[in-house]
């Protein structure tokens, strides 16, 4: 059986200018490496899923940059926002290549991919939620999709990470969302983005996946924000993933040496 191959690439926090740094650290340049690391992969990717935190503070240049870059590569992307993302600028340059970086679901190889925007409710320190119409949006996708293994992608985790800071700043509203997810039998996996940290568990029968950033990692099980110190975890890093037609997943992390 062949899979549909997926990269997930998360937290890019591009800033409007390409030189500056993100917590001391060229976060222009770690995309870059990223990006070449991908392309390298075998199996090739078929698509891949941005989960949001893309522009740091929502910045216009590193929105303008970025799709430029994407329309270039030689496989389809598609966009979330992210609690630091602009979602209004974010729809506005993706709709001027094409609008398919905003494309918020799809059908491939048996799988619905099912693409949703947390940041409603922002509380200010980085928290967000679904608004009842991505609700209702995941609900419609969910029945529409039905004889498809499905996939959710969103930026907020729905999970807590044992980081006391964290934890504070997940998916607001992560009950009405596990709600939804179970009455619908055929939701294989949650991938986000947000912890800028790996994880791979499972949740009332769905696996859920979070993701390194490409700018800069955070410490897990910390009660404040600490900057990765590992040599081989504060890498940028992605995830790719094997998607079957019978509903199995293979996936790993990858890490992308400076």
């Amino acid at each position: 059986m062949t899979p549909v191959v997926v990269a997930q690439i998360t937290d890019c926090h591009l800033q409007d200018d390409p030189c500056q740094d993100y917590r001391g650290f060229n976060v222009e340049q770690h995309l870059d490496r990223v990006v070449e690391n991908l392309l390298l992969q075998t199996p090739a990717a078929d698509l891949i899923l941005w989960s949001g935190d893309l522009a740091h503070h929502g910045g216009p240049e590193g929105y303008q940059r970025l799709s430029q870059r994407l329309t270039e590569l030689p496989v389809p992307s598609y966009w979330i926002p992210g609690n630091h993302d602009d979602v209004t600028l974010m729809q506005q340059v993706g709709s001027q290549f094409g609008g398919q970086l905003n494309q918020r679901s799809l059908v491939t190889g048996g799988w619905g991919i099912i693409l949703l925007d947390s940041t409603s409710e922002p509380d200010g320190q980085g928290g967000g939620s679904l608004a009842q119409c991505e609700l209702d949006f995941l609900q419609q996708q969910l029945q529409r999709f039905q004889d498809c293994h499905c996939l959710v992608v969103l930026h907020h985790n729905p999970l807590p990470v044992e980081s006391d800071w964290q934890d504070q700043i997940m998916l607001g509203n992560a009950d009405q969302f596990w709600r939804v997810l179970g009455q619908h039998h055929h939701v294989r996996a949650v991938i986000n983005g947000h912890v800028h940290q790996s994880s791979d568990r499972m949740h009332n029968g769905v696996r859920v996946m979070m993701t390194p950033a490409t700018s800069v990692q955070f410490k897990a099980a910390c009660q404040q924000l600490i900057l990765e110190d590992d040599p081989v975890l504060k890498q940028p890093g992605y995830r790719c993933l094997e998607l079957y037609p019978d509903g199995r997943i293979e996936t790993s992390v990858k890490r992308v040496a400076g």
